[in-house]
């Protein structure tokens, strides 16, 4: 989409994010006075009823969870067959942007970027059961105030989600290859919070090393990755030594790669953020599980 429609009350500015289904523009509000983010369904979607239900989902997920690191939605609308939504605009930046002109983060910000999503996660699925299942550094933005915020929820899973009074697997969960959990590669579970916090530490040894997981793989080859014990990514510390243990020693834990044994909730990520910033030694979980990296001895 070259041009914003015309729609009601809005003055756009400029366009701000392209993806294969939408296009989010930053606009002026006239009736709130201020700047908003517009997200507006490509007009060839708008006749697929499955693409129109995702999108309406995904405002509605945005409109419920109240959480300062989630991105507000407020309002969805259909102006003469155009079905677009209003949003908190973020004046800020990308970590993938960031990737972008850096060659890495440091430690203390990738632990404030993984508690701070993890914060939001916890509350997002507690209390309405919502998986995010595609969390990937282009999804994760920081505002000009410094607080981190999860975008895009176009793919989220709510697992409260009941069709004849029964949990339904859904048929296809989508994600991003580089960072995706293995349970939604393999399709035949119900994706929980456990799968996000799989996808956050594979965002976050990106953050910290520079590098995805598995890099020079194709897509396939890499889902492939995710889900095989004898596919295992490097120690962050090779790329960059100056990686406490604690911290490498925690993504091992959130990358296990059968769930059962991974780091099981929010609180426990949070938790152990802390002590690795307090300098505290981190207690590995006793587990028979292999892990998305291999550590040095």
């Amino acid at each position: 989409m070259d041009y914003a429609p015309p729609l009601p009350n809005l003055r756009f500015i400029e366009k701000i994010g392209v993806g294969g289904m939408s296009t989010v523009w930053k606009a002026l509000d006239e009736t709130r006075n201020e700047i908003v983010a517009v997200k507006i369904l490509n007009n060839e979607l708008t006749k697929n009823k499955e693409d129109l239900a995702l999108f309406k989902t995904e405002e509605k997920v945005m409109e419920q969870i109240n959480h300062q690191g989630v991105v507000k939605s407020y309002q969805l609308s259909n102006h003469e067959g155009v079905w677009y939504y209003i949003m908190e605009y973020v004046d800020g930046y990308n970590f993938s942007a960031l990737l972008g002109r850096k060659q890495h983060l440091q430690e203390g910000d990738c632990l404030l970027i993984c508690e701070s999503i993890a914060a939001a996660l916890d509350y997002a699925w507690n209390e309405h059961g919502v998986v995010h299942c595609d969390i990937k550094p282009e999804n994760i933005m920081i505002n000009t105030d410094g607080i981190v915020k999860l975008t895009d929820l176009g793919l989220c899973h709510t697992f409260n989600y009941l069709k004849d009074g029964q949990h339904v697997t859904p048929e296809h969960v989508m994600g991003t290859p580089a960072y995706i959990s293995p349970e939604q590669v393999y399709g035949d579970v119900e994706p929980d919070c456990r799968a996000d916090i799989y996808s956050l530490a594979a965002s976050i040894y990106h953050l910290a090393t520079g590098r995805v997981l598995f890099p020079g793989l194709d897509t396939e080859a890499m889902m492939r990755a995710h889900c095989s014990d004898a596919c295992q990514g490097k120690d962050p510390r090779l790329y960059r030594p100056a990686l406490s243990e604690g911290f490498c020693q925690l993504l091992e834990a959130m990358l296990v790669k059968n769930r059962d044994f991974r780091i099981p909730t929010w609180r426990d990520v949070m938790m152990l953020c802390l002590d690795i910033e307090q300098g505290l030694s981190f207690k590995p979980r006793e587990t028979e599980g292999v892990s998305s990296i291999k550590l040095m001895a």
